[in-house]
Protein backbone atom coordinates (compact mmCIF):
# COMPACT_ATOMS: atom_id res chain seq x y z
CA UNK A 1 0.00 0.00 0.00
CA UNK A 2 2.79 2.53 1.17
CA UNK A 3 4.84 1.52 -2.25
CA UNK A 4 1.68 2.48 -4.37
CA UNK A 5 1.16 5.35 -2.94
CA UNK A 6 4.83 6.27 -3.23
CA UNK A 7 4.70 5.37 -6.87
CA UNK A 8 1.69 7.55 -7.14
CA UNK A 9 3.35 10.83 -5.86
CA UNK A 10 6.59 10.47 -7.66
CA UNK A 11 4.13 10.43 -11.35
CA UNK A 12 2.59 13.57 -10.00
CA UNK A 13 5.56 15.20 -9.24
CA UNK A 14 7.23 14.15 -12.46
CA UNK A 15 4.04 14.91 -13.82
CA UNK A 16 3.82 18.51 -12.23
CA UNK A 17 8.05 18.85 -12.96
CA UNK A 18 6.97 18.73 -16.35
CA UNK A 19 4.76 21.07 -16.55
CA UNK A 20 6.46 23.41 -14.78
CA UNK A 21 9.14 23.16 -17.31
CA UNK A 22 6.95 23.94 -20.13
CA UNK A 23 5.12 26.81 -18.09
CA UNK A 24 8.69 28.06 -18.05
CA UNK A 25 9.52 27.68 -21.86
CA UNK A 26 6.51 29.08 -22.22
CA UNK A 27 7.28 32.57 -20.93
CA UNK A 28 10.60 32.45 -22.15
CA UNK A 29 9.14 32.38 -25.50
CA UNK A 30 6.63 34.76 -24.83
CA UNK A 31 9.15 37.40 -23.31
CA UNK A 32 11.43 37.32 -26.98
CA UNK A 33 7.69 37.23 -28.94
CA UNK A 34 7.15 40.73 -26.82
CA UNK A 35 10.75 41.31 -27.78
CA UNK A 36 10.48 40.76 -31.29
CA UNK A 37 9.72 43.77 -32.69
CA UNK A 38 13.27 44.58 -31.98
CA UNK A 39 16.84 43.11 -33.08
CA UNK A 40 18.89 43.89 -29.78
CA UNK A 41 22.37 44.59 -29.95
CA UNK A 42 24.57 45.55 -27.93
CA UNK A 43 24.37 49.24 -26.84
CA UNK A 44 24.63 51.08 -29.58
CA UNK A 45 24.65 55.31 -30.04
CA UNK A 46 21.29 56.58 -31.69
CA UNK A 47 22.12 56.99 -35.40
CA UNK A 48 20.77 60.28 -37.15
CA UNK A 49 18.30 60.38 -39.94
CA UNK A 50 18.75 63.22 -41.38
CA UNK A 51 20.61 62.01 -44.61
CA UNK A 52 20.45 64.41 -46.96
CA UNK A 53 20.80 63.76 -51.07
CA UNK A 54 20.65 59.97 -50.35
CA UNK A 55 18.31 57.75 -52.37
CA UNK A 56 17.18 54.81 -50.36
CA UNK A 57 16.91 50.98 -51.35
CA UNK A 58 13.03 50.25 -51.89
CA UNK A 59 13.47 46.04 -53.05
CA UNK A 60 16.04 43.68 -51.88
CA UNK A 61 16.03 40.52 -54.90
CA UNK A 62 17.63 37.56 -54.17
CA UNK A 63 16.68 35.31 -56.95
CA UNK A 64 18.69 32.04 -55.85
CA UNK A 65 16.71 31.71 -52.54
CA UNK A 66 13.57 32.96 -53.86
CA UNK A 67 13.45 36.73 -52.07
CA UNK A 68 11.60 40.02 -53.30
CA UNK A 69 11.05 42.06 -50.63
CA UNK A 70 10.82 45.94 -50.11
CA UNK A 71 12.76 47.26 -48.13
CA UNK A 72 11.58 50.20 -45.34
CA UNK A 73 14.09 52.74 -43.70
CA UNK A 74 14.80 51.76 -40.21
CA UNK A 75 16.83 53.43 -37.21
CA UNK A 76 18.38 53.03 -33.77
CA UNK A 77 16.56 54.55 -31.06
CA UNK A 78 18.14 54.33 -27.50
CA UNK A 79 20.10 51.09 -28.75
CA UNK A 80 17.11 49.27 -29.63
CA UNK A 81 16.64 48.66 -33.51
CA UNK A 82 13.61 49.27 -35.40
CA UNK A 83 12.27 46.72 -37.42
CA UNK A 84 9.57 45.85 -39.72
CA UNK A 85 7.23 42.91 -39.37
CA UNK A 86 6.94 42.07 -43.15
CA UNK A 87 10.11 43.78 -44.90
CA UNK A 88 13.99 44.17 -44.59
CA UNK A 89 14.90 46.99 -42.78
CA UNK A 90 17.24 49.66 -44.47
CA UNK A 91 19.72 50.94 -41.09
CA UNK A 92 19.58 54.66 -42.15
CA UNK A 93 22.64 56.61 -41.75
CA UNK A 94 24.59 53.62 -43.05
CA UNK A 95 25.61 53.28 -46.91
CA UNK A 96 23.63 53.81 -49.76
CA UNK A 97 23.49 51.95 -53.39
CA UNK A 98 25.71 53.38 -55.86
CA UNK A 99 28.18 54.71 -53.38
CA UNK A 100 31.07 53.48 -51.37
CA UNK A 101 29.88 52.36 -47.78
CA UNK A 102 28.52 49.75 -45.59
CA UNK A 103 24.44 49.66 -46.86
CA UNK A 104 23.14 47.04 -43.95
CA UNK A 105 19.58 45.69 -44.40
CA UNK A 106 18.58 43.47 -41.91
CA UNK A 107 15.39 41.55 -40.87
CA UNK A 108 13.45 39.00 -39.13
CA UNK A 109 14.89 35.22 -39.65
CA UNK A 110 11.53 34.21 -40.68
CA UNK A 111 10.23 32.31 -43.73
CA UNK A 112 9.09 35.03 -45.19
CA UNK A 113 11.45 37.46 -44.79
CA UNK A 114 15.22 36.60 -43.96
CA UNK A 115 15.02 33.46 -43.75
CA UNK A 116 16.05 32.72 -46.98
CA UNK A 117 19.34 33.98 -46.62
CA UNK A 118 20.84 31.23 -44.38
CA UNK A 119 21.26 29.39 -47.61
CA UNK A 120 23.05 31.61 -49.19
CA UNK A 121 26.35 30.57 -50.39
CA UNK A 122 29.42 32.62 -51.89
CA UNK A 123 28.84 33.90 -55.71
CA UNK A 124 25.50 34.48 -55.47
CA UNK A 125 23.73 37.88 -56.70
CA UNK A 126 21.63 40.06 -54.97
CA UNK A 127 20.17 43.12 -56.52
CA UNK A 128 19.03 46.11 -54.65
CA UNK A 129 16.57 48.37 -57.00
CA UNK A 130 16.43 52.20 -55.21
CA UNK A 131 13.63 54.34 -54.64
CA UNK A 132 14.30 55.62 -58.66
CA UNK A 133 13.86 52.44 -59.91
CA UNK A 134 18.25 52.12 -60.42
CA UNK A 135 19.29 48.61 -60.08
CA UNK A 136 22.52 47.56 -58.28
CA UNK A 137 23.94 44.22 -58.28
CA UNK A 138 26.03 42.80 -55.45
CA UNK A 139 28.01 39.18 -55.14
CA UNK A 140 28.38 37.32 -52.00
CA UNK A 141 31.90 37.37 -50.78
CA UNK A 142 31.07 36.20 -46.89
CA UNK A 143 28.77 34.44 -44.49
CA UNK A 144 29.54 33.92 -41.15
CA UNK A 145 27.92 33.94 -37.56
CA UNK A 146 28.45 36.40 -34.69
CA UNK A 147 27.38 37.45 -31.61
CA UNK A 148 25.33 40.46 -30.84
CA UNK A 149 28.69 42.61 -29.65
CA UNK A 150 30.12 41.83 -32.49
CA UNK A 151 29.08 44.90 -34.63
CA UNK A 152 31.97 45.74 -36.57
CA UNK A 153 30.59 44.00 -39.72
CA UNK A 154 27.81 47.12 -39.39
CA UNK A 155 31.20 49.77 -39.72
CA UNK A 156 31.59 51.90 -42.90
CA UNK A 157 33.50 50.49 -45.42
CA UNK A 158 35.57 52.21 -48.09
CA UNK A 159 34.25 50.40 -50.98
CA UNK A 160 30.76 49.90 -51.52
CA UNK A 161 29.61 46.90 -49.53
CA UNK A 162 26.21 45.27 -49.05
CA UNK A 163 25.89 43.71 -45.53
CA UNK A 164 22.62 41.17 -44.81
CA UNK A 165 21.94 40.76 -41.34
CA UNK A 166 19.46 38.70 -39.40
CA UNK A 167 19.29 36.39 -36.18
CA UNK A 168 20.07 32.75 -35.81
CA UNK A 169 20.95 30.02 -33.51
CA UNK A 170 18.76 28.93 -30.26
CA UNK A 171 16.61 31.69 -29.02
CA UNK A 172 18.36 33.99 -31.92
CA UNK A 173 21.08 34.65 -29.63
CA UNK A 174 23.45 35.05 -32.80
CA UNK A 175 23.59 37.03 -35.92
CA UNK A 176 23.87 35.84 -39.39
CA UNK A 177 25.73 37.94 -41.87
CA UNK A 178 26.39 38.36 -45.30
CA UNK A 179 28.70 40.19 -46.93
CA UNK A 180 28.71 40.92 -50.47
CA UNK A 181 30.68 43.87 -52.83
CA UNK A 182 29.32 45.43 -55.83
CA UNK A 183 29.81 44.12 -59.32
Amino acid sequence: MFFNWYKTLVREQKIGLIFLAFGIFGFTLFILYKRGNHLYFSKTPQISIEIPNVILPRRIIILSVGLNLPVSPARVLSGNWEISQSDASYLLGSGAPGKPGNIVIYGHNKKKIFGPILSLKKGAEIKIEDEKGNVYKYEVRETKVVLPKNIEVLNPTQDETLTLYTCTGNFDLKRFVVIAKKI
